[in-house]
């Protein structure tokens, strides 16, 4: 089983490092020149106020991300300068269902839900021609929708493609310096 709740933040700067140290002092905080990482505690609930009065207060993007892989379940928020941009949420209540879908497409998101390898192993399971027809058009129109299972996904896929896409710290080979190492018991 593998889990992740963290956050990151662009533009890392002394006065983001230091809010993160005081808002999350149990927290992993890593950074590279482009955003500061920041590890929470795997069993960790969004801070859902809290990641958007930081994102307005430093006037930069703010994201989310969290996975379990042993229900797929997956999470991402973006807001910038306080403001949502993107919200999806898959299978953290209702196993394997898109829960929530807010604000526009990221660029990134076309190659995580809609991999047209990913279909192809689909549709050779898939003895109906009208099901195989439905899933071609669905995978070609792209669009996620609240309570449909489609597409069907990895948790940890969703977030390794969300994380090489912004480069961050700890995913895309780019080295990074921890600021801070969490200081909970089980560390």
């Amino acid at each position: 089983m593998s889990t992740l709740s963290a956050f990151f933040v662009r533009k890392v700067t002394d006065d983001a490092i230091s809010a993160v140290r005081v808002m999350f002092p149990r927290s992993e905080i890593r950074v590279t020149s482009e955003f500061m990482g920041v590890i929470l505690d795997q069993k960790a609930n969004i801070p859902e106020q809290t990641l958007i009065e930081l994102s307005s207060y430093l006037k930069t993007d703010v994201m989310w991300l969290s996975y379990q892989s042993v229900v797929d379940g997956f999470e991402y928020y973006h807001w910038r300068t306080g403001i949502l941009l993107r919200a999806l949420v898959y299978g953290c209540v209702m196993e394997r269902t898109w829960e929530r879908i807010e604000g526009e497409p990221e660029d990134w998101e076309r190659a995580a839900f809609f991999d047209p390898e990913v279909l192809s192993f689909i549709l050779e399971d898939e003895e109906s021609d009208e099901e195989k027809h439905r899933l071609e058009q669905f995978w070609q129109a792209g669009e996620l929708k609240i309570g449909r299972m489609e597409p069907y996904l990895s948790g940890q896929n969703c977030a390794f493609h969300v994380a090489i896409y912004y480069r961050f710290p700890g995913w895309a080979n780019e080295p990074f310096k921890i600021v801070q190492k969490s200081s909970s018991p089980d560390s």
